[in-house]
């Protein structure tokens, strides 16, 4: 569900943006986090922690996000598994991985 009075320029899992889509006052930024003033928005799940840690940046600075992610041990691979990065249905940021 999607709840219109709440977004401005926002993302959201790349299985809503077509619902988003058709609300037509929304602008959808195909990316995996987006900050619009003081609200950010992520993906999903693993991108939510991505924009945790752009988050913690912006709050305090680079070494402290840096430590949060090694105590998360968080280091994405970057691979994409079954090549569903090619799907017609995928997000532009990740179709981008070719």
């Amino acid at each position: 569900m999607v709840y219109p009075a709440f977004i401005q320029t926002s993302y959201y899992h790349w299985t809503s943006l077509q619902e988003l889509r058709e609300l037509g006052d929304v602008e959808v930024v195909e990316e995996r986090i987006v900050r619009d003033g003081n609200i950010w928005t992520s993906a999903g799940i693993s991108a939510g922690i991505d924009m945790v840690l752009a988050f913690v940046e912006y709050m305090t600075d680079e070494k402290t996000a840096g430590k949060i992610q090694l105590g998360a041990e968080y280091y994405p691979s970057g691979r994409s598994y079954g090549m569903m990065h090619q799907i017609p249905q995928a997000p532009e940021y990740l179709k981008k991985r070719d």
